[in-house]
């Protein structure tokens, strides 16, 4: 199974938040499960980080997971339908990145690992051929 995390998962985890998403990232980079990232957050973990030997222990491990890039410039448009769609439906999520994040995960057949309530309303909007993956508790 291909989990696209954001990075409000990643968070959690490197700061050991008690989140069940936290924990759950955990379980996932121990596992066989195929964790996977993108650009827009491995930009938002980064510009996070402190700690020069923080950065590079987590540029080696996010160098081990499944990089995802859009395919074309469509995953883009597509991210803007999703967010003009929702706000026809009196949804403004707060922003485009979310979209875009769902929009990647939506190309690449992924479920999404979030603790993020805009992430959350755009994957059980039913727009999106994603969704969010649950941990077990």
């Amino acid at each position: 199974m291909k989990i696209l995390v954001d990075t409000s998962a990643w968070v959690d985890f490197l700061n050991g938040h008690p989140s069940p998403e936290g924990r759950a990232l955990g379980t996932l980079i121990a596992g066989e499960h195929d964790v996977c990232t993108c650009g827009i957050v491995v930009a938002e973990v980064f510009q996070g980080l402190r700690r020069e030997k923080e950065r590079q222990e987590i540029d080696t491990l996010f160098r081990h997971l499944t990089f995802l890039e859009p395919s074309s410039v469509d995953v883009y448009f597509r991210a803007a339908e999703i967010y003009r769609s929702l706000r026809q439906r009196g949804r403004t999520v707060r922003s485009t990145v979310d979209c875009l994040i769902a929009a990647i995960a939506e190309e690449s057949g992924c479920h999404v690992l979030a603790r993020d309530r805009d992430l959350d309303l755009v994957l059980s909007s039913g727009l999106v051929r994603a969704s969010l993956w649950q941990p077990s508790s």
